[in-house]
């Protein structure tokens, strides 16, 4: 008996090292320092009860932000006098868990355009009731580069 387990033994791997957790923004809260929400980069909502078009947003690092409204995207192979599509920008500033927009031009005069966002407790951003998961809404016939907001310095 002690001859079959020696060898078993010798044959058992080690345990693998658990993984390390990935290090981000902390938020303080009542129970200490928790894992926070990172805003940058590409967010999309499809729409919501108060808009009933797509929005995606790109947030970088610096304070700057591009919006993109897919009001009424023209359909693949007509010709529109309007694409439907409006860009804008403008600044963030974070406080706490929200983001204070302000913005600055675009194409279009078109919105209401955002002014704030909150994160939620699951990892999304909530503007007026909307929610946004990380991407980018792409309507049919478009390329993600023709639907992703960009900053235009």
């Amino acid at each position: 008996m002690f001859t079959l387990l020696i060898p078993l033994l010798a044959c058992a791997q080690t345990p693998a090292e658990p993984p390390k957790p990935i290090e981000g923004p902390k938020v303080s809260t009542l129970l200490g320092d928790a894992p926070g929400i990172t805003y940058l980069g590409d967010w999309t909502s499809k729409g919501c009860p108060s808009r009933s078009f797509p929005r995606n947003i790109h947030f970088e690092q610096g304070g700057n932000y591009a919006g993109v409204d897919l009001v009424s995207p023209c359909p693949v192979g007509t010709q529109c006098a309007w694409s439907g599509i409006v860009s804008y920008q403008g600044i963030w500033m974070q406080q706490g868990q929200t983001i204070e927009l302000r913005d600055i031009g675009g194409t279009g005069e078109r919105g209401p355009h955002p002014t704030s966002f909150r994160a939620d407790d699951k990892g999304f951003l909530v503007e007026s009731g909307c929610n946004y998961e990380r991407g980018v809404t792409i309507p049919e016939g478009y390329t993600a580069e023709a639907v992703t907001p960009k900053v235009v310095q």
